[in-house]
């Protein structure tokens, strides 16, 4: 009776065995195929996007809706069509309180936001399960495909917000929230901000092999009636981003703007 029970433990570690490793290839061959299921969708979307904007004859990047600066200018190169934009009354307060001398792009070395970073293009680069996007003169940033990757903490917030992505068809789609306050959060020419209810839907469609529309859906409870939609086209351009050495020191950035800029609009501090 103890040989019989011996031999049925060790036919069970077999079978068990066997089971697994069967569990193992299926596993490995589904992971296969999804992975070049992934790498065909993905593949047309890799390389370098420029925006043209600082072309002669380039892209118009966007206006700012002929409101004025500091010192009574006319605000131009605004990073999305602001006379468009679906201001509300908080909004519009804060344009009347919000100046250049507190602005984190220009007097703190922050980074552009998102969505101001569309502007200048993207470079694409990818791994199974997540996408690397190189924005010039911004951010780097990692879209997190189809459900994997880490998940932010309920309150947990970051500057460009936390990124996912899927496939809709052949377009991609990122959906990023998890945004901190920005003051600059939704451009930095007009200085308008952007709150932690800040939702940034992209939708990348290939018109052609070397031609992409990039759809973005901005949407700020917060700061707008409703959400707000425009697009920038790319052209694929051989290589990778330009070269360039990027350097800023606080300090420099806050003097530059205190003793350079003519306006300022509240005198009585800095």
């Amino acid at each position: 009776m103890a040989g019989y029970n011996v031999m049925t433990g060790q036919a069970r570690v077999a079978r068990t065995a066997a089971f697994l490793v069967l569990v193992m290839v299926a596993g490995t061959a589904d992971l296969a195929a999804q992975s070049d299921e992934e790498f065909d969708k993905m593949f047309p979307f890799i390389g370098n996007w420029d925006a043209e904007i600082e072309n002669p004859n380039g892209q118009d990047r966007g206006n700012c809706g002929g409101r004025p600066g500091d010192y009574g200018e006319k605000l131009v190169n605004c990073s999305l069509p602001a006379d468009q934009l679906p201001l509300n009354a908080r909004a519009e307060a804060w344009l009347k309180y919000m100046d250049h001398r507190q602005s984190p792009t220009l007097a703190e070395c922050a980074e552009i936001s998102n969505p101001t970073m569309f502007g200048n293009g993207v470079y694409i680069s990818a791994s199974p399960g997540r996408v690397e996007m190189t924005h010039p003169q911004a951010a780097e940033r990692t879209i997190w495909m189809n459900g994997g990757g880490p998940r932010p903490r309920p309150g947990e917030l970051f500057q460009h917000g936390f990124s996912v992505g899927r496939f809709d068809g052949d377009d991609l789609v990122v959906e990023t929230t998890h945004f901190t306050f920005d003051p600059d959060g939704m451009d930095d020419h007009l200085h308008m901000a952007s709150s932690v209810r800040k939702k940034v839907a992209e939708r990348y469609h290939l018109i052609e092999d070397n031609v992409m529309r990039l759809i973005i859906t901005l949407e700020d409870p917060t700061f707008l009636t409703r959400p707000f939609t425009y697009a920038f086209l790319f052209a694929k351009k051989p290589g990778g981003p330009a070269p360039s050495w990027r350097s800023c020191d606080p300090d420099l950035g806050r003097r530059e703007v205190e003793f350079a800029y003519p306006g300022n609009k509240y005198p009585d501090g800095k």
